[in-house]
């Protein structure tokens, strides 16, 4: 079932998307965004449309495989929010790996990729405010091991 919602003032459907925190013991995967992906240059996690009638579990899922080429398993949701020009609603999901830690980028999404320590985040030179927010405020309170 679609999932919908109105925005106030041209009653267009927001359109909703996934992050997924891929998660390997202490470390979390980064993607620096590719130059012909929107907002070239700023690293964050997994993200993308949830397709029409996907649930987000599966998003995740078919998201990490299509940009990074990881099999993974959403564990729990930890957060919604909205971006700032209100375009997307965003799910956040804690993903674990379920398979190899062999990265393989999608080159016209992903410029570049790391593991980052999660002490070592703030460290990320370019972020959308929002995602960093998130890793200080909300990811340290909401995430389970």
């Amino acid at each position: 079932m679609p999932q919908k919602a109105c925005m106030f003032d041209d009653q267009q459907p927001f359109r909703h998307a996934i992050v997924a925190v891929i998660e390997d013991g202490d470390e979390l995967l980064f993607i620096e965004r590719a130059a012909m992906d929107t907002w070239p240059g700023y690293w964050s996690s997994v993200t993308g449309s949830l397709e029409p009638g996907e649930d987000q579990q599966s998003a995740c899922v078919r998201e990490a495989l299509e940009e990074v080429g990881l099999r993974v398993k959403p564990v729990r949701k930890l957060w919604e929010s909205m971006t700032r020009r209100a375009h997307f609603v965003l799910h956040w999901w804690q993903c674990e790996l379920a398979g190899p830690r062999e990265v393989k980028p999608d080159p016209n999404e992903v410029a570049a990729w790391r593991w980052v320590k999660r002490g070592e985040i703030e460290r990320i030179p370019i972020m959308f405010s929002d995602s960093r927010w998130f890793f200080r405020e909300v990811y340290p309170r909401t995430r389970h091991s």
